[in-house]
């Protein structure tokens, strides 16, 4: 072998030592690279954030582990666990029988699209007196437990949706024609009631806020046969207002008028009962007089009804002889005697 082979030898040697090397040295770096990228995934899969109004439900191997409702930062085992985030705060809303397009602004009015095949009811069916109409609500609700919300039920919209058709229509057929048209709070109490206690049966997690009714209608016909009803109530009404501001105004007016009769019946009667009174003390009087001159109260009497006689007679004849007559005048001297006879 000459210099040169062997010095070729020697090249190639050393070059595949540092392949080998090199080589060995990438599969050492190859290595701490993926150790570092699985720290670094294992460490952000052990991490979890709950937000503010959040609950964060822990799912271990499929079992439901922990229910973790403070905010911040909490931790997990990596791989094996998996959280589910529930909004617990946020009031969702679910609208019957209309669905809005576009929401209000300042500057333009809301657009809805009716839901007629929805929003038609029945009223007034118990009495058999159904009518058809047209109802239009709003939903509120939110979610207070979330592992029933997340496992329990599968459509909590669809389901929530159909109770609500239920209760809707199982409440408003007891009602009447005018309890329809003008008490919606009561339509919204009952609702609420029945829808609630339809949720807590099929534990959905979820409580209902609220139930307001937008609208009622109904069809021409009905409409016009309500508005028909409404006006003859309404003059029934007015009818009984003007009976009772009559009878407001009479009343008083009789009691008064009976009050001043009772006062001047007894004012009379005291009149009387007094006079009578004095009568009797008279008549006692002069009964006792007479006793003990019953001469002198006969002639007493006599001239004065006598007198009474002649006073009430413009003509008078005196066939008397000794003019015995004008003592019933009670006359004491000639001259009044001729000018009464005059």
């Amino acid at each position: 072998m000459n210099n040169r082979d062997f010095t070729e030898e020697v090249i190639d040697i050393g070059a595949k030592g540092n392949f080998d090397k090199y080589k060995k040295n990438v599969k050492n770096y190859t290595t701490l690279g993926i150790m570092v990228v699985l720290l670094i995934i294992l460490s952000l899969n052990s991490v979890y954030k709950v937000d503010d109004g959040t609950v964060g439900v822990v799912i271990r191997l499929g079992k439901v582990s922990k229910v973790e409702r403070s905010a911040g930062i909490h931790f997990k085992i990596p791989l094996i666990d998996s959280v589910r985030s529930v909004n617990t705060s946020r009031v969702s809303i679910m609208e019957y029988g209309y669905q809005t397009v576009r929401r209000g602004t300042e500057t333009s009015e809301p657009v809805y699209a009716e839901n007629f095949d929805e929003a038609t009811i029945i009223v007034d069916a118990v009495n058999n007196n159904a009518s058809i109409a047209l109802i239009y609500l709003m939903v509120q609700y939110r979610v207070v437990d979330p592992v029933n919300y997340l496992f329990k039920v599968d459509d909590i919209e669809g389901t929530l949706r159909l109770a609500l058709e239920d209760s809707i229509r199982t409440t408003v057929q007891e009602l009447t024609l005018d309890e329809a048209k003008k008490e919606k709070p009561l339509i919204d109490t009952r609702v609420k009631e029945v829808l609630q206690q339809k949720m807590y049966q099929y534990e959905s997690g979820i409580d209902i806020i609220s139930v307001q009714t937008q609208d009622v209608e109904f069809p021409s016909n009905v409409e016009i046969a309500y508005q028909e009803k409404e006006n003859a109530n309404q003059y029934k009404n007015s009818k009984l207002e003007e009976a009772e501001k009559y009878s407001n105004t009479v009343m008083p007016r009789a009691h008064s008028q009976a009050t001043q009769m009772m006062e001047e019946a007894k004012a009379y009667e005291r009149q009387v009962i007094a006079q009578a009174n004095a009568d009797v003390a008279q008549f006692n009087a002069l009964y006792n007089e007479y006793i003990v001159n019953p001469e002198i109260i006969q002639e007493r009497y006599y001239i004065e009804a006598m007198r009474a006689f002649i006073e009430n007679n413009n003509v008078i004849i005196d066939n008397t002889v000794d003019d015995s007559i004008y003592k019933f005048f009670n006359f004491n001297n000639n001259a009044l005697r001729q000018s009464v006879i005059d």
